[in-house]
């Protein structure tokens, strides 16, 4: 006669990956989507199948297996005999909601840093509770299979910690694969996005929003000029103007706009930064300075009339960006300390360019 607790698992663990699968496939069509959650609960996410291949296909798995070993646990700690059918259901009850847990913990995971605590745990308890629902109404068809097709297990006490060790890790397997296939959809969709917007990859690499790195500041260290006539924010604006490409170097304009009724001053050079496509800092040095595209007058004291204004521009030579970060949003303001405005502009600029400025 065959292990009654075993059959119960691989059963269980069968039931959990078909009662996913079918709640998902008729949900997607569209067919009793209101309601075919009542008797087959989405043990597996919507969200799961949505990802990439092969994400969904080992998520199942990994989610299947747990819930075998999570349930061939507790029926040994409940009913190590496997003789009643209560015993084998409420293992179902369990594994549903243990390897539930370990799916909210996916979602809490994926949510860091949560900007509050209360919205690090919502969710929390969803697809445990949906998972015990589901051991709720199914969980007894493993146990009358094992109760029918099976016998008594003969376990040797050696073997008495092996199937909980293995459940644990299992239930780590389905966190660490949930946390991955939420990271391999989140860059798939960025990616594709990216893409549908007209980015090119002979451009620079595709964006990632995983990739490690901090955002240039808003302001750049450092006290405004003591003057009252200075073209402050609330009398100015920069715009941002076109680009040109000649003979291997590049050049960007940049226009201080004085949109008040009385003249206003500018000295020296804007403070700059770029991003790249990830929003992180790209490395470039500014310097001030001609290139063959632009000519730097040197730092004098500029008076912008009411309506007028400055033209400042950039240089630099063209650089390769095939599969390499990129200037993708150009920061500026017209002094340090001011803050920064933004956009996004579509660059040869790489990680260690120079890039010359004009006053």
């Amino acid at each position: 006669m065959r292990n009654s607790n075993r059959i119960g698992a691989v059963a269980a663990g069968v039931l959990w990956i078909a009662s996913g699968a079918v709640n998902g496939g008729m949900t997607w069509n569209g067919y009793l989507s209101g309601s075919i959650g009542a008797v087959l609960p989405a043990t597996i996410p919507t969200t799961v199948w949505a990802q990439p291949l092969p994400w969904p296909l080992v998520a199942a798995a990994i989610g299947a297996g747990a819930v075998a070993l999570a349930h061939l646990a507790t029926t040994r700690a409940v009913d190590r005999a496997g003789t009643t059918v209560v015993g084998g259901w409420f293992a179902a009850i369990v594994a549903g909601a243990v390897v539930g847990l370990a799916a909210d913990l996916v979602t809490i995971l994926v949510s860091l840093p949560a900007p509050r605590l209360q919205w690090l745990l919502n969710g929390l308890g969803t697809q445990a509770g949906l998972g015990a629902y589901w051991g709720l109404v199914l969980g007894w068809l493993p146990a009358v299979l094992a109760k029918r097709l099976g016998s008594a297990p003969a376990e040797t006490p050696t073997r008495r910690f092996l199937v909980p060790t293995l459940a644990v890790l299992a239930l780590v397997a389905v966190v660490a694969v949930g946390v991955g296939g939420h990271r391999g959809a989140m860059i798939a969709a960025v990616q594709a996005e990216a893409i549908a917007g007209g980015f090119d990859e002979a451009d620079g690499a595709l964006p990632d929003p995983y990739a490690e790195g901090t955002p240039p500041p808003m302001a750049a260290p450092g006290e405004p000029p003591a003057d009252p006539t200075l073209c402050t924010s609330d009398v100015s604006t920069l715009l941002l103007g076109g680009q040109d490409a000649a003979a291997g170097s590049r050049s960007l304009s940049i226009t201080l706009l004085n949109f008040s009724d009385t003249p206003c001053t500018i000295e020296g050079y804007l403070d700059l930064a770029f991003a790249d496509q990830n929003g992180s800092e790209l490395p470039v040095v500014f310097e001030p300075g001609s290139t063959t595209m632009t000519t730097d007058p040197g730092v004098q004291r500029i008076e912008i009339p009411p309506q007028g204004s400055a033209v400042a521009f950039l240089g630099w030579k063209a650089n390769s960006t095939a599969g390499a970060l990129v200037g993708s949003t150009l920061f500026a303001a017209p002094y340090p300390s001011a803050e920064r405005g933004s956009w996004p502009v579509r660059t040869d600029v790489v990680d260690g360019s120079t890039v010359s400025v004009t006053a």
